[in-house]
C-alpha cells in the first residue's frame, strides 16, 4: 500500500508543485483546489496525511475545513500540515494550532524542510503502511 497524502491548495502552481514533489518521493497524491464542505471524501481517500492551505481564495475555507476534520472522530487523528502564507494572521494562534500531529509550514517554503515535516507527521499517522 502506498502512502496517501491529500493536498488542499487553491493556487494551481503550488498544487502542481506538491503533486510533482510528492509523487517523486513515492507518495500517492490526491489533490484538490477546494476545501470540502464535509469529510466524506477524506473518509473515502483515507489519507495518511493532509496538507491544508488555510486561506483558500479570499475566504477562510481552510479554517472551516480544519474545524470539520478536528470535530469528526474518523478524521481527527489524521496528521495535518498547515501550509500558508498567512504568517501574520497566525502569529497569535501558532501555540494553539501546533500540536504533535499538526505542524505549520509558511510559504514560501524550503523543500527540504517541507519533506522533513511530512516525514515527521507521517510517523504519527494512525493509518499504517506495510
Amino acid at each position: 500500500m502506498t502512502t496517501r497524502i491529500l493536498v488542499i491548495e487553491d493556487e494551481p502552481d503550488i498544487l502542481e508543485l506538491y503533486r510533482l514533489l510528492l509523487e517523486t518521493e513515492g507518495y500517492e497524491v490526491h489533490a484538490t483546489d477546494i476545501a470540502y464542505s464535509d469529510v466524506t471524501e477524506v473518509e473515502r481517500i483515507q489519507p495518511h496525511l493532509i496538507i491544508l492551505d488555510l486561506m483558500i481564495g479570499l475566504k477562510q475555507e481552510g479554517w472551516t475545513f480544519l474545524e470539520l476534520l478536528q470535530r469528526n472522530p474518523q478524521t481527527a487523528s489524521i496528521p495535518l500540515m498547515l501550509c500558508t502564507a498567512a504568517e501574520h494572521e497566525l502569529k497569535d494562534r501558532i501555540d494553539e494550532l501546533k500540536t504533535p500531529s499538526i505542524d505549520i509550514v509558511f510559504k514560501p517554503f524550503d523543500v527540504e524542510e517541507l519533506l522533513q515535516v511530512i516525514q515527521k507527521l507521517l510517523a504519527l499517522s494512525p493509518i499504517k503502511t506495510p
